[in-house]
């Protein structure tokens, strides 16, 4: 097949290259919507398939369309068509009445590692193309064009899903109209789904304005370069400079702060998202706020995304704010989230509490006994306390790291590990495909 983009990478030949890189046996798991993108991914794995990968497929129906329930039949009977096991998976529940293209993204994502549970899939397979690739990137650089602006990198090739499950994009490099032209050939059909084009969303609006001024393929290769020697190089420098304490209180120390600004911007961004139990990273302008200070090296404090900074002669200290901290109970048998920094678990009979406690200032000390008094006092404020009912014994509080447990772009992969052996989490599995994988 020869495409209309000499930089385009045909459907049947990109599924080839996926193919060719995974390990023998695979599972894999196919989400199919029934558009252009997904159905041309089935299609091309169904033409390709080889000796030890088994296919399966998923459809998410997300009930927000009357037709979408017998769509998703149509897909099931493609599927069938093509040897494939299909099931389908429903949101179920009330919708957002805001937000609902990130709820529905994250209601698929946790619907599609359910499904890939039950048939023990390797990984998880979506159709985004560089069509998409180029609108993402282009509305992520509208919000903030920084030159280190981690979304200029655009989609990550490989992201873990809730820490289980890596979800691979193997059509990255293919243009939208060669998986059309692709299924054409083949005289397979597909569904356009009429909200790609409803300019109410912002991804359809940007769809409908990209002309001769959008971002290159080549501009997107380099961000994604760069994202990736910036957090190898975070990684690098928190192996070298910082200590984490109980989980909840970091030290890096000063000559951490002769490292590259954008390296310390990034550093400084996820650590605090980690520490302040958020998805995400500082805002811009907070971020610039917190590396100017760091940089002046004048003694203070300062408080940004929940968490307070603290310069010291001998570097700086950071951990959560003690303000908002919540209480927290979790009954028998159950698993919960407190304050977004650690994952509680109940193995008891009763249940068990969280609260936010008073420690004195000896108390701080004999538990942190390697950092000034007052941060021992703040650091020891903001740990977890877990009470149990009846002075039953059962239950486990582990940290999690909030900006990569639910999503970790391969980008950050080293930097995330890096992180989980500081904070003493649970390792992060490796991709699918070893060492052998691309760190654009």
């Amino acid at each position: 097949m020869v495409t209309a983009d000499p930089f385009s990478i045909p459907p049947d030949e990109a599924v080839s290259r996926l193919l060719a890189r995974l390990p023998r046996p695979a599972r894999l798991l196919v989400a199919v919507s029934g558009g252009s993108d997904s159905i041309g991914l089935l299609q091309a794995l169904a033409n390709g398939r080889q000796d030890g990968i088994e296919l399966f497929a998923a459809t998410v129906d997300h009930r927000l369309r009357p037709e979408s329930a017998g769509e998703a039949l149509h897909v099931a009977d493609i599927c069938r068509g093509v040897g494939i096991p299909h099931v389908i998976r429903n949101w179920e529940g009330d919708k957002p009445s805001s937000g609902i293209a990130a709820a529905a993204r994250e209601a698929r994502y946790r619907l599609l590692c359910e499904a890939a549970d039950e048939v023990g899939a390797t990984a998880i397979l979506t159709g985004h193309t560089m069509d998409d690739q180029v609108e993402t990137v282009t509305m992520r650089a509208a919000r903030n064009s920084q030159p280190d602006t981690p979304g200029l990198a655009g989609m990550a090739e490989a992201v873990l899903l809730h820490r289980r499950h890596w979800l691979l994009r193997p059509l990255l490099r293919t243009r939208r109209a060669d998986v059309r032209s692709f299924l054409q050939s083949l005289g397979r059909g597909w569904i356009d789904d009429p909200s790609n084009v409803d300019i109410r969303s912002e991804r359809a609006r940007t769809r409908q304005n990209l002309g001769g001024e959008a971002v290159s393929l080549a501009a997107i290769d380099a961000a994604a370069s760069q994202r990736a020697a910036i957090s190898e190089a975070a990684a690098r420098l928190l192996s070298m400079h910082a200590q984490v304490h109980h989980s909840v209180l970091m030290h890096i120390d000063a000559d951490a702060f002769r490292a590259d600004p954008m390296v310390l911007r990034y550093l400084l961004s996820v650590s605090a998202a980690v520490l302040g139990g958020r998805e995400q990273g500082l805002a811009a302008d907070n971020l610039q706020r917190v590396l100017s200070f760091c940089l002046s090296g004048e003694p203070g404090r300062m408080t940004a995304g929940r968490v307070v900074f603290d310069s010291r002669r001998n570097g700086l200290y950071l951990c959560r704010e003690r303000r908002g901290i919540p209480a927290l109970q979790v009954a028998p048998c159950e698993t919960a989230i407190w304050d977004g920094r650690f994952r509680v678990a109940n193995t008891s009979n009763g249940a068990v509490s969280l609260l936010p406690v008073e420690t004195t200032r000896q108390e701080a000390i004999e538990q942190f006994p390697a950092v000034p008094a007052s941060v021992a006092l703040r650091a020891s404020q903001v740990m977890p306390y877990p009470v149990l009912a009846g002075g039953e014994q059962g239950f486990s509080c582990k940290p999690i790291l909030a900006p990569f447990d639910r999503f970790l772009p391969q980008f950050d992969l080293t930097f995330a590990a890096t992180l989980a052996k500081l904070f003493g989490c649970d390792g992060f599995p490796t991709t699918p495909f070893g060492d052998s994988i691309r760190k654009r």
